[in-house]
């Protein structure tokens, strides 16, 4: 069961206060209950917005450029390449 350890105590105008009242009362939610829900979408929508990552149309093309034609592999490559084999035949992992 989550119980509700924090506590946010917020000043809201008059104005906000109302419009909050007859958005919640729209849902049927009391006002905690859509305040909570209203912030954690919209901080899922900031956060989706922040941390994505964008490419630009060249970063685009030099990526599909690497998927579509790959460099020859290094020697490193090549020797861990060799390992990882020799570990999963062996059952190291």
């Amino acid at each position: 069961m989550h119980t509700k350890e924090n506590i946010l105590k917020i000043r809201m105008d008059a104005p906000t206060l109302e419009l909050l009242e007859r958005a919640s009362r729209y849902v049927s939610l009391d006002k905690s209950k859509f305040i909570r829900r209203s912030v954690r979408e919209k901080a899922r929508e900031i956060l989706a917005q922040h941390e994505k990552t964008l490419f630009s149309s060249d970063d685009w093309r030099g990526f599909f450029k690497m998927i579509e034609k790959p460099d020859e592999p290094t020697a490193r490559m090549k020797k861990a390449h060799r390992k990882y084999k020799e570990m999963i035949a062996s059952d190291e992992i």
